[in-house]
């Protein structure tokens, strides 16, 4: 469909085109495709191809093709040029095989009478020619792997290669509550070998609402008669702010509580235990008073240690 287009976007150029002697006339063709180098000759006088002399000639005086009284001719033909025309007598059309962008350029059809004075010039129609290659249809990359939460910020990329002449413009199409158009950056790098253009541009994107779906595409603004060309449309989902849960928020809080006490008591003690005298020495005996009893035995036993062990170990230190 695309190319359908730009075949019927190139006929109509060529319809278009004066009989005879004009000049800047222009026509184009597809990059690796064939080229329609018109003449616009009527030989409305039935002059013989045997005293005529026709030849297509580039912009550097370079020979195409020359038809000389009806037979080919390519001495003067430039090598450039060799095995790439084919000619139409019938339309007086000269064909440009497998063309180039090195192929653009102003192209020049002379038709010379060769009469008894000599060659004289009694026709030539000059054009240009363009090149055109169509970009591939635009393609967005995700360059991070975030989650989309509010705050975050995304970063995504838009290519299209292999397309002539440079594009006019390049950007986004962000749709979340509203929809947003961002410019973006034209980056160009041109192939050494074709000559054809690659183009890219980057969007950073904060995420700043609550719209749940965000919807990205990249648009490309060329030259040619199809001058739009739209991505994919990325859809990005974004994930939604979750408050905790009070069930669960209440009884952590409690547990958080009773931990703290208990550290702080701890805290608070620790220096009451080093002047108890429980830990250490002898523990006297409440309600006994052993000079009242007759038995020596219960005396004794009123008046014992607690900890031995503990009180060594404090001592020691």
């Amino acid at each position: 469909m695309y190319n359908m287009i730009w075949k019927i976007f190139f006929s109509l150029m060529l319809c278009i085109l004066p009989g005879a002697n004009a000049t800047n006339s222009e026509i184009g063709a597809f990059f690796n495709e064939t080229a329609d180098l018109p003449c616009g000759f009527k030989n409305t006088q039935n002059i013989s191809l045997e005293e005529l002399v026709i030849f297509w000639q580039g912009a550097k005086d370079d020979v195409l093709y020359e038809l000389y009284r009806g037979r080919e001719k390519q001495i003067h033909v430039h090598p450039n040029y060799i095995d790439r025309t084919k000619y139409n007598q019938t339309a007086w059309i000269l064909y440009l095989l497998n063309v180039q962008i090195a192929d653009q350029g102003e192209y020049t059809c002379f038709v010379q009478y060769l009469g008894p004075k000599g060659l004289v010039i009694i026709h030539q129609l000059s054009f240009q020619l363009s090149v055109l290659a169509p970009f591939s249809k635009p393609e967005i990359t995700r360059l991070d792997n975030k989650t989309a939460q509010i705050g975050d910020l995304l970063n995504f990329s838009c290519s299209s290669k292999q397309g002539y002449p440079k594009p006019r413009e390049i950007y986004w199409i962000v749709e979340a509550e509203n929809s947003t158009r961002y410019s973006g950056d034209i980056h160009l790098s041109q192939d050494d070998t074709n000559q054809l253009y690659n183009v890219t541009t980057a969007l950073s994107l904060p995420i700043t609402d609550s719209t749940i779906w965000i919807n990205i595409t990249c648009l490309l603004q060329t030259q040619g008669p199809v001058e739009l060309l739209t991505s994919e449309t990325l859809n990005i989902k974004r994930k939604p702010y979750e408050e905790p849960d009070s069930n669960f928020m209440i009884p952590g809080l409690i547990i958080s509580v009773a931990t703290a006490v208990v550290v702080l008591m701890i805290i608070l003690g620790a220096p009451n235990w080093k002047k108890c005298p429980h830990f250490c020495g002898k523990r006297e005996a409440t309600g006994v008073n052993a000079e009242d009893t007759d038995h020596p035995k219960e005396k004794d036993e009123a008046l014992e240690p607690v900890n031995h062990q503990m009180c060594e170990k404090r001592e020691d230190r």
